[in-house]
């Protein structure tokens, strides 16, 4: 009895794995930002997947992708279009000038603490392959070991410490599938001083400077 038991486990977890292979396949984040002086965003994000294996789940790629997106975790908002290939489907957003508040998301984290900007991108698998990565640690392992990533964000001072790659204000990091992967990507930087504030004028009683 406990030997079917045992097998049983197993064959259900081997197919829970496949399942989360299946729909993830090799989903890609790709992500370029560049952090203006005046602590607004400006760049693109690219969450895509794989064609032929949205249509394993569903014939329209659409309804797939919007199935699977759940299994990532929540990203910057921004004005967000459909995204297109002859191979990949998914979701590109866009950002303008937007308020550094607004990138304190689940996934990308971009804050200023006093003089220095402070960039991460958790790379947990509990954060990933939510949906169904709840039933087994496992299941979310292999979600985020499916997962590529490709990131790269200017600031508009120098680079003091990160583990990705540095060129002059630039890190990048490119995070492949079915490799390992670190718990995060981070980066501090410089922060440029706030805007000297000019002397006030002095207003009399009368209105007159």
């Amino acid at each position: 009895m406990n030997t079917r038991l045992r097998r049983s486990r197993a064959f259900r977890l081997a197919v829970c794995l496949a399942l989360v292979a299946i729909l993830s396949g090799c989903m890609q984040l790709n992500l370029g930002l560049t952090v203006n002086d005046d602590d607004t965003v400006s760049g693109q994000l690219l969450l895509t997947a794989p064609k032929s294996v949205l249509k394993q789940r569903n014939p329209d790629p659409a309804v797939a992708f919007a199935e699977l997106r759940p299994n990532i975790p929540s990203l910057p908002p921004g004005a967000e279009t459909r995204y297109e290939d002859a191979t990949s489907y998914g979701i590109q957003i866009t950002y303008r000038k937007t308020p550094l508040a607004q990138f304190t998301s689940e996934s990308v984290n971009l804050v200023r603490d006093d003089d220095l900007y402070r960039f991460s991108l958790p790379l947990d698998p509990k954060k990933y392959g939510g949906k169904f990565g709840q039933q087994d640690p496992r299941q979310q392992q292999a979600f985020m070991t499916l997962m590529a990533f490709e990131i790269s964000v200017t600031f508009p001072g120098r680079v003091l410490d990160t583990n990705g790659t540095v060129t002059g204000r630039s890190v990048t990091w490119k995070v492949v599938a079915n490799q390992p992967k670190p718990s995060e990507l981070r980066a501090v930087a410089q922060a440029p001083p706030p805007p000297a504030t000019s002397p006030a004028a002095v207003v009399t009683g009368d209105g007159s400077f």
